[in-house]
């Protein structure tokens, strides 16, 4: 799960290595190169960052008791779908 602050810290650091790249290389394509895939990941971040957002509202809100609930349930769903499709199978025969 990616909290804001660590979302924030990501983009900073974007925005550091990108500031690095600018000052790094002279204007040459290899510079163009470095400069579109450091625009790309920032765009990246940013709108995963006001994607997640609502998901991570909820995470931070959920209860123990919720989440406990969530896993049991993930974990019994395929032993369900199993004994449905061995019951299925043996009726069938």
């Amino acid at each position: 799960m990616i909290t804001p602050t660590v979302a924030g810290q990501e983009e900073a650091q974007l925005y550091e290595e990108l500031r690095r790249a600018i000052e790094e290389f002279e204007e040459s394509e290899e510079r163009k190169i470095v400069l579109n895939r450091m625009i790309k990941q920032l765009r990246f971040a940013k709108w995963r960052k006001d994607r997640m957002s609502k998901v991570d509202a909820y995470c931070q809100k959920i209860k123990p008791a919720t989440l406990w609930i969530i896993l049991t349930t993930g974990a019994l769903v395929p032993v369900l779908l199993f004994t449905m499709f061995i019951w299925v199978s043996l009726w069938v025969e």
